[in-house]
């Protein structure tokens, strides 16, 4: 049984790529941060900022949610902190 190459026109390629694409990002609340910009206004690297925050969570003294937002590889979501009161 021989395989038949399938055409991009059979296959509507840009169709899928279109439908499968999520541009859609979300607006992130006033408040939330991300670890990244956390890390930029502290002066201390992502990691140490990072460990810092999943401590954190776990004592409860903060909370974590996932933000979808537009990054160099396209909107993708991004954990976003805040801190308890």
């Amino acid at each position: 049984m021989s395989k038949r190459k399938v055409t991009a026109e059979e296959l509507n390629a840009s169709a899928w790529a279109a439908a499968l694409a999520c541009s859609e990002v979300d607006e992130v609340p006033a408040g939330w941060i991300s670890a990244a910009d956390l890390a930029v206004r502290l002066g201390k690297s992502s990691a140490t900022v990072s460990n810092q925050l999943s401590r954190a969570v776990r004592a409860g003294k903060t909370e974590m949610q996932k933000f979808r937002i537009q990054t160099p590889r396209g909107p993708y979501p991004v954990p976003h902190y805040r801190l308890l009161k």
